[in-house]
């Protein structure tokens, strides 16, 4: 067993090499940081979700529920007072708790301004619901608003790594996804190594990048993205609070410190 794989509560992680595609896509966004300088003032990591606060803003990523293992034990003290780019670094590693503390990183270093950002009135599953009015469309990842959505949308796909009832069996994704019109993938698609090679296989689809993972990364567009749908962390405090205590997303959401927020690639395929 690598030194970075280490036993979960439930299983055991795998190491995710960076490599091919996934690596030319995560290199491109970690080159085209907007403020790689920024300095990390605090790292918050909770049984959920992990945050990095620097230059005043917070970043956020899920862990899927990795822990730091082995030489990651002081991880987080470590990272404290290092530049957004250096701890955005810790996306080349190949353990999951590194990949996760390194986008969060990389989100703060992205962060809208939260006084300027704008809310969006047009949630995500309502911005997949009007661009899959009646053609295909396929979501990756475990969102409450699944079963609505299918129907919403002419045909629906889920696609999942477990095995979950009702998904596109894995020998299909690849036919089905070429069939697509519409696309939605789950910013943790980054963290598992998967986000270049979805993006590879729809060309043809409109694509949506949403969940408080998804880094607000102009680069994304450049690599087929047409939707960036993410959060906005307005009270640090609040927010903080709520990983600390291990709450899903949709907790931490209800509480507020949360500002929901769109960006669309003006130059869409």
């Amino acid at each position: 067993m690598s030194t970075y794989s280490c036993t979960q509560t439930t299983e055991v992680l795998p190491d995710r090499p960076l490599e091919g595609d996934e690596k030319k896509l995560a290199h491109s966004m970690m080159s085209s940081i907007i403020r790689p300088d920024a300095v990390v003032e605090e790292i918050i990591a909770g049984s959920r979700f992990i945050a990095v606060k620097a230059g005043g803003r917070m970043g956020l990523s899920s862990l899927l529920g990795a822990r730091p293992c082995g030489t990651e034990k002081d991880l987080e003290h470590q990272m404290v007072g290092k530049s957004v780019k250096e701890v955005v670094g810790l996306i080349n590693k190949p353990s999951p708790f590194s990949i996760s503390l390194g986008f969060a990183a990389l989100n703060a270093g992205n962060a809208p301004d939260p006084k300027h950002v704008e809310s969006s009135n047009f949630p995500a599953d309502d911005l997949i619901a009007e661009l899959g009015k009646d053609k295909i469309t396929g979501l990756v990842g475990e969102f409450p608003f699944a079963d609505s959505l299918k129907k919403r949308v002419g045909t629906f796909h889920l696609f999942e790594l477990q095995d979950v009832p009702g998904a596109v069996p894995h020998d299909q994704w690849e036919s089905v996804l070429a069939d697509l019109d519409v696309f939605a993938v789950t910013g943790t698609a980054l963290l598992t190594r998967k986000m270049a090679w979805f993006l590879s296989r729809v060309p043809q689809a409109t694509v949506i990048v949403l969940g408080p993972t998804t880094p607000f990364s102009p680069r994304l567009f450049s690599h087929g993205v047409d939707y960036l749908c993410g959060s906005v962390v307005t009270d640090m405090e609040t927010v903080g609070q709520g990983i600390r205590a291990g709450l899903p997303f949709q907790m931490v959401k209800k509480n507020g410190g949360i500002t929901f927020t769109q960006w669309e690639n003006i130059y869409q395929k």
